[in-house]
């Protein structure tokens, strides 16, 4: 099997993280880290044993590269992307794929033209209980997420793009309707213009109703997803890494309410996600294995939390009229 060269490109928390898998894994070289920052450098240049860039284009003069991770700022995804694709090099991007649905729209059809694997780093795909969700969902009427952080590390989006989005992600996956409505509230409290706090509620065209909140000033973290169907009510707790614990609900008896239910627990073990997620990104190079999520669910995930952004945002007088044309 062909040894893959690896770059990262961005080497702070989550850049670290990748080149940290890329190194372990077997029949990958990790060959090049790209950071602006020469600090940074020197550590995975030490870390490593790697060659290190202060930009992509000085990369890809020096040394050629079969994959590349791009865990820059959001704000840079569409532009080192682009770079990266053009120069025929397979890309995985941190979520988001780009600040916008434009941009992404452009980086999707550029991939496709050049045969390339673009793939987005929605890591919550590989948690193993979320694909016990799908194979246990099948019509959920209500849904209550929640993701709080009291870590601000991300600045340069607002907490929808930052935290909310990984939930979108999931909750689009599980409910197979179009949506029939969107509101959204949140509060700027830092210095920047972007929210900090996001509380949301989508009406799906069957009924269903989610409903999300994010915060990246709790005091607390807390990442829980709850799904509430007829016969059963399930209560996902991602918080307690390793490990994610299903709780499942159901009524003791035909017709009996939900203050009688039995409950069971599973504690699924989760095996480092990230790992999973780069063998597959990895697997796809070598068209051995079919796409987890496509570029078509990685829009649809952008086009809901962009909708959201514009909606928080817009003006109140904009916002009533909207509200009184679905009224």
């Amino acid at each position: 099997m062909k040894r893959l060269k690896v770059a990262v490109v961005g080497f702070g928390v989550m850049g670290k993280n990748h080149a940290n898998v890329y190194a372990a894994l077997p029949y990958t070289d990790l060959v090049a880290v790209v950071d602006p920052s020469e600090h940074r450098r020197a550590e995975a240049a030490q870390r490593f044993a790697v060659a290190t860039f202060p930009d992509v284009r000085t990369m890809l003069a020096a040394t050629p590269v079969d994959a590349a991770s791009v865990a820059a700022p959001t704000s840079h995804h569409y532009g080192v992307t682009k770079e990266l694709l053009t120069a025929r090099v397979h890309v995985l991007v941190e979520k988001p794929v780009a600040a916008s649905v434009a941009e992404a729209e452009k980086l999707a059809e550029l991939s496709r033209r050049l045969g390339l694997i673009l793939q987005v780093g929605h890591i919550t795909r590989f948690y193993q209980a979320v694909e016990l969700l799908g194979e246990r969902i099948s019509a959920p009427y209500l849904i209550d997420a929640r993701r709080l952080s009291p870590n601000a590390r991300i600045r340069d989006v607002g907490v929808i793009l930052d935290l909310m989005i990984h939930d979108i992600d999931i909750v689009l996956g599980i409910v197979p309707a179009p949506i029939a409505s969107v509101h959204v509230t949140g509060h700027v409290l830092g210095a920047s213009a972007y929210e900090d706090v996001a509380a949301a509620q989508i009406t799906f065209a069957n009924g269903c109703i989610a409903r999300f909140l994010a915060s990246r000033v709790a005091p607390d973290a807390e990442r829980t997803l709850v799904i509430a169907e007829k016969t059963q009510t399930l209560r996902v707790d991602f918080g307690k890494e390793p490990h994610t614990e299903v709780s499942v609900y159901r009524p003791v008896a035909e017709g009996a309410g939900h203050s009688e239910v039995q409950m069971d627990r599973v504690v699924v073990h989760e095996d480092n996600p990230l790992r999973r997620e780069l063998e597959h990104f990895l697997a796809r190079i070598r068209r051995s294995a079919p796409p987890i999520g496509t570029l078509d669910d990685d829009l649809r995930s952008l086009k809901l939390a962009t909708q959201l952004i514009a909606q928080l945002h817009a003006p109140k007088t904009q916002t009533a009229q909207q509200e009184a044309v679905l009224a």
